[in-house]
């Protein structure tokens, strides 16, 4: 059984191990989504830049969280703080169909700052991008995002979003 698990774990691709600077696109028009296990549901729309070797980024946009009735409990702005971890799943095709090669996917983990009428929060956001011919099987397009102590939206509900290979 454990086997099976470590061979099932997604392995970063060649592509981590270089240098490389994305464009960050969510372009979900009804927002890429992330959804509680009590059914809340946060839909996160934003765009920025990101490079890896060095890590850095400049990504913000909005968000809102709803509950499972639709009912708006709240919405804010965000901003990234930190790259905590981007998993590349390659680059130019989205299950067998061809698209630009410097169209890419992967896994971007970003710690950010949730701005609400309330206050401030930190948070995790996490955004899937199934692009690239070794997406995990289990991935889903879609973000996650865990507001420690608070709530977390993680299961990854469905959006868009691309990271575009720029250098």
């Amino acid at each position: 059984m454990s086997v099976a698990l470590v061979t099932l774990a997604p392995v970063p691709a060649a592509a981590d191990s270089g240098a490389a600077t994305y464009d960050l696109v969510l372009f979900a028009p009804t927002g890429n989504v992330g959804v509680a296990a009590n059914g809340d549901i946060a839909r996160v729309f934003g765009n920025g830049t990101f490079s890896i070797h060095p890590k850095s980024v400049t990504a913000s946009g909005t968000f809102t969280h709803e509950d499972s009735a639709g009912t708006l409990r709240g919405s804010g702005t965000w901003t990234a703080t930190d790259l905590l971890e981007f998993v590349s799943y390659g680059c130019g095709v989205v299950f067998g169909t061809p698209l630009p090669s410097n169209f890419c996917g992967g896994m971007l983990k970003l710690r950010i700052l949730l701005t609400t009428s309330i206050g401030s929060f930190d948070g995790i956001l996490t955004v899937f991008c199934v692009v690239g011919p070794n997406p995990p099987n289990a991935v889903e397009e879609g973000v996650t995002l865990d507001v420690p102590g608070i709530i977390n939206f993680n299961h990854s509900g469905g959006g868009g979003n691309i990271y575009i290979r720029t250098s």
